[in-house]
């Protein structure tokens, strides 16, 4: 295979871009990580690349969707560096901007500060030489996304869009969020979920002497802030 990429690079004018392109666009790139049970028979560790492994966003990919989804990223390209903020309970985040947060690739890294989401989720030690990332799941990790005071600030601004754009009906605001989120219509299971659980939600909301426009928004929150913590999010399939 190394041998023949190698031939096509030279064929193709030693055009890196039609190189990745030409991979990205294979049968084998572009395969779905369910595990079959002809999969498991034949093939049960995955050498033969007979499906995609289940990978986890890095973690500038994860901090730019989360932004992308919450409608508060800010694609400017170009131009200086976007400084860190080091807060007062030890958080370093990336400094915000008139339409919302930059991608990560513009924030200003420097050795002895990065910022806490990309040390949380695996971004490679500026120190040493690092030649591949290593991956790991762990409680920081998930800790993060649920007490995080930019993810929920996030989450809110999720929320947010969702009423503009989907109204106050439950339904269509649970499958523009599938939409939006996942890239994928939910499920008639997941839309029943969800409309019980905003439901549940609204209610507990309902008990803090707040009126219910205010509990229905804040559950529709909670609901959004779920979304960025879950799996389905994380992960790409």
């Amino acid at each position: 295979l190394l041998d023949w990429l190698a031939a096509e690079f030279v064929r193709r004018g030693w055009s890196i871009k039609a190189m990745h392109r030409l991979m990205m666009t294979s049968a084998t790139y572009r395969q779905s990580s369910t595990v079959t049970a002809a999969h498991e028979q034949l093939d049960p560790e995955n050498v033969l690349c007979s499906r995609m492994p289940l990978t986890r966003m890095d973690a500038e990919s994860l901090y730019d969707t989360m932004l992308l989804v919450a409608g508060r990223l800010d694609d400017t390209r170009y131009g200086p560096p976007i400084a860190l903020e080091v807060r007062r309970d030890g958080l370093i985040t990336p400094a915000g901007t008139a339409r919302g947060w930059r991608r990560m690739i513009y924030v200003q890294l420097q050795r002895k500060l990065v910022a806490t989401h990309l040390e949380n989720f695996d971004f490679p030690q500026m120190n040493p030489n690092c030649v591949e990332r290593r991956g790991s799941t762990v409680a920081p990790q998930a800790l993060h996304l649920m007490n995080n005071g930019m993810v929920r600030r996030l989450a809110e601004q999720f929320a947010r869009r969702v009423r503009h754009e989907a109204g106050s009906d439950p339904a269509r605001q649970i499958e523009w969020i599938y939409l939006t989120a996942l890239s994928r219509p939910p499920r008639e299971e997941e839309k029943t979920l969800g409309r019980a659980a905003l439901a549940r939600l609204a209610e507990e909301w309902g008990k803090h002497q707040i009126d219910r426009d205010e509990a229905s928004r804040r559950a529709l929150t909670t609901y959004c802030h779920t979304i960025l913590n879950s799996a389905a999010f994380l992960y790409i399939d």
